[in-house]
């Protein structure tokens, strides 16, 4: 019974392989190295006892990989392309912080911030994403969450965290743990469970602790979320087929949504709900399609590669990613949706699996096996900088959400 769904999640790879009469594009291999950071200079704040803020917002804005944060500050009368935030930390009922962002070459400041917070950690949290925001074209992530399984002998672990390593928190132990995914608040994971000879499908309310269980037969794949958070799209296998569904959890109904012989693996759903990107084989070997919600019309995205996997549509819904296998060795696809191109990238080092968007679609976070290591890698897309952000070869299914 267990081995049945380890069958199915890698049905794709015995499939046999059918040459595909399409052009590949080039590949761009790719290394960390060939992108300029941008320089901050973080030193303690006035009123800090043990650099509890100033520190942290140092960690954050090196985690976004896009910036060094240093904590010396500028060297007087010395000119360098970089930028000084310098402030005073108070506190009454709240925590509060007076600072200004600095253009050190320009020697002019650009910001000047007035934040407050109950925690010490949600100050840092803030000032981190809005120093991001005013000093890159992008958004900052430190307000976000991940989770992800530990597996060992004794059985799955199923855990949360923020963004900056902290607070983690188990909240799910059983025998197997499969695809936790994120609703689209934040405030809720539904993953797969193989519990007492059975799957099942859980939902972990964060906020309450609260536990939702659903006996579904034949699941075989990722839950994905409706924006509505009310359905979730599922993979179930029935009489010899395996096809996407919607699930109600309010009235527990099942709505087919693909048919036929074969595979066809939810992937991910746009984020204006039109479109579900998935996983089918009815041309020989495993694909990228769109199904149209509204129309129930079926379009193949991909023609390259031996087989192709992991469709992800950016939470900016200018982008889909997806896997493709080369040699053995994944290649990150990258589809223009607005454009129609297609960019195939192959990270150094890397092979990965497992690929999530952070929230505001700028980075990826993703199981790896590389020269970093074994782990959970971070990938930020424009740059293509990336490293090894959790180093622990027993971890799997990452997944990003927000924190609320």
């Amino acid at each position: 019974m267990k081995n049945k769904i380890v069958f199915l999640l890698f049905i794709f790879i015995s499939i046999t392989i059918l040459k595909v009469k399409a052009q590949d594009s080039a590949v761009i291999t790719v290394t960390p190295q060939s992108f300029s950071k941008i320089i901050i200079r973080i030193p303690p704040f006035e009123g800090e006892t043990e650099e509890e803020v100033s520190s942290l917002i140092r960690k954050l804005l090196n985690y976004h990989l896009i910036c060094v944060a240093l904590k010396e500050p500028p060297l007087k009368g010395f000119k360098e392309k970089s930028y000084y935030l310098k402030g005073r930390l108070s506190k009454g009922s709240r925590f509060f912080f007076e600072g200004e962002l600095i253009d050190v070459f320009e020697e002019k400041p650009i910001k000047r911030y007035k934040a407050e917070a109950t925690s010490l950690e949600k100050l840092a949290y803030a000032l981190s994403d809005q120093i991001i925001r005013d000093i890159s074209p992008y958004q900052g992530v430190s307000q976000s969450k991940l989770v992800f399984v530990k597996r060992n002998k004794r059985g799955d672990h199923l855990y949360i965290m923020d963004f900056s390593k902290r607070n983690l928190k188990r909240i799910r132990s059983a025998e197997l743990i499969l695809f936790p995914k994120f609703s689209p608040s934040g405030k809720k994971i539904a993953y797969l469970i193989y519990e007492k000879g059975h799957y099942n499908l859980e939902i972990y309310h964060i906020l309450t602790g609260e536990v939702e269980k659903f006996k579904l037969q034949g699941l075989s794949s990722a839950p994905i979320w409706a924006l509505d958070e009310r359905h979730l799209y599922l993979t179930l296998g029935k009489e010899g087929e395996i096809n996407v569904y919607k699930f109600s959890l309010e009235e527990k109904t099942l709505t087919p949504l693909t048919k036929g012989k074969g595979v066809h693996q939810a992937g991910s759903i746009s984020p204006d709900e039109r479109f579900i990107a998935y996983v089918g084989d009815s041309s020989g070997n495993p694909q990228i399609y769109f199904l149209d919600l509204s129309t129930k019309q079926i379009k193949r995205i991909s023609f390259e590669g031996k087989y192709n996997t992991s469709p992800r549509f950016s939470p900016k819904g200018d982008r889909l990613l997806y896997l493709s296998s080369q040699g053995g060795q994944n290649q990150l696809v990258i589809y223009n949706l607005k454009t129609g191109e297609k960019k195939k990238y192959l990270l150094q080092g890397i092979n990965l699996t497992d690929p999530s968007f952070s929230p505001t679609g700028d980075y990826l976070i993703f199981k790896a096996k590389g020269k970093y290591g074994k782990g959970l890698y971070l990938l930020h897309l424009d740059s293509l900088l990336y490293y090894s952000y959790l180093p622990f070869e027993n971890l799997y299914y990452p997944d990003w959400g927000k924190l609320y």
